[in-house]
């Protein structure tokens, strides 16, 4: 029997606005925003949200770990247990992601990890996001187990993740790249750029490739030489900026980025920034010190980045909600700016904005239920079903 659902006296939040109508959900699916004295059936069910914001699902498209996972090590249930615990975090859709592993290991682990994401019954996990290992700059990736872009190699990928992979961050200035790129395009897999040294003045060249998305912007970059004569030097990330078609990865935890600057990127059009944690093992956990690959030794803590036993960064120990609330207090985005960064943005990056990433009419009713005050995750909805309520 078809479910047919009215949620009352809510406020939505949608690519348009915050409206105060109710949101009907039929087989899955938004089928209308009404006013709230318009009538429906006795056939439809009541939901009471009385007070309470409707916030379109968060899609995180970068996130390494959660809680006791790392999805490097493809244990049993990685996905499927994290999928269910991000519901708490109001995300119904997300990437696996994988970092440069060893080149024996790499295949095998796309393999291991396409078969995790059938398994997810939380969240909806999208596919597979390979974080490398085409990079210029390995950051904190092991800079032992970088490869060559080619064709090759892209049809080794796309084989081994048994059409799962969704997602490839890569330096495009390096020889080979542009085959790389198109044959990935060719199946689908939105290209970002990042871990890059690229020249400013090829950016736009390499966007005509196919690049969707910069994976961490401002993170892993290249730094522009010291100007002469007082003049101001291109800089990558000034390139990316200048990029109306790119949008821009951010990790919004206030460490990876300063505040200032993303204030800047949130002075951009709506369509151009989207969050990203790029969440190692333990995020959302307790602190704990973990080997994120033979010998390089990082510590996760609740609130600050991952950070190996230098200082230096190795992702976050953010998590989805956490970023969606520091986009609106430490950047002072409104909550329609903040939706498309959390949701809309994302599913455009993927192609499947007709689907999902907002509050739209035939869309898949997925959404997240917001105490207006705190912004803290009330309950979650995936495909109009609640899979996750917070106990009073």
């Amino acid at each position: 029997m078809q479910v047919k659902q009215r949620w009352r006296n809510a406020t939505l939040v949608t690519p348009g606005g915050e409206i105060g109508q109710d949101l009907l959900i039929e087989n899955g699916r938004f089928t209308g925003i009404v006013s709230r004295d318009s009538a429906t059936g006795a056939d439809w069910q009541d939901v009471d949200a009385s007070g309470k914001l409707l916030f379109p699902g968060i899609i995180d498209l970068l996130q390494h770990g959660m809680d006791v996972y790392l999805y490097n090590d493809t244990l049993p249930g990685c996905v499927s247990d994290n999928s269910t615990l991000l519901l708490s975090r109001g995300v119904t859709g997300f990437l696996p992601s994988i970092s440069c592993l060893p080149p024996e290991n790499m295949e095998p682990t796309l393999t291991r990890l396409a078969a995790e994401t059938e398994k997810a019954t939380g969240a909806r996990a999208i596919g597979i996001h390979s974080e490398g290992p085409v990079f210029a700059s390995p950051g904190a990736h092991n800079p032992r187990n970088l490869q060559k872009p080619s064709v090759e190699l892209a049809e080794r990928m796309l084989a081994a993740s048994n059409g799962r992979l969704k997602a490839v961050t890569l330096a495009p200035e390096l020889p080979g790249a542009e085959a790389f790129i198109k044959r990935l395009k060719q199946h689908g897999v939105s290209i970002h750029l990042g871990h890059s040294q690229a020249v400013p003045d090829d950016v736009a060249r390499y966007v005509s490739w196919g690049i969707d998305a910069v994976t961490h912007m401002y993170n892993v970059m290249r730094q522009p030489e010291p100007g002469n004569m007082g003049l101001h030097v291109l800089s990558l990330t000034d390139a990316l900026l200048a990029e109306p078609g790119l949008a821009l990865g951010l990790i919004c935890d206030g460490i990876h980025v300063s505040p200032k600057l993303m204030k800047i990127l949130a002075q951009l059009p709506v369509d151009r920034v989207f969050l990203e944690t790029d969440a190692n093992k333990y995020a959302g956990a307790e602190d704990m010190e973990f080997e994120f690959y033979p010998g390089q030794w990082v510590r996760s803590a609740r609130g600050k980045a991952v950070v190996d036993r230098n200082g230096g960064l190795c992702g976050s120990s953010l998590t989805p909600d956490e970023a969606m609330r520091n986009y609106v207090r430490l950047v002072g985005a409104d909550l329609v700016r903040t939706a498309h960064a959390t949701s809309l943005v994302p599913a455009r990056v993927l192609g499947m904005e007709k689907d999902i990433g907002s509050i739209e009419v035939g869309k898949l009713a997925d959404f997240a239920v917001l105490d207006p005050a705190t912004l803290e995750i009330q309950a979650t909805v995936v495909g109009g079903e609640m899979l996750f309520r917070r106990a009073a």
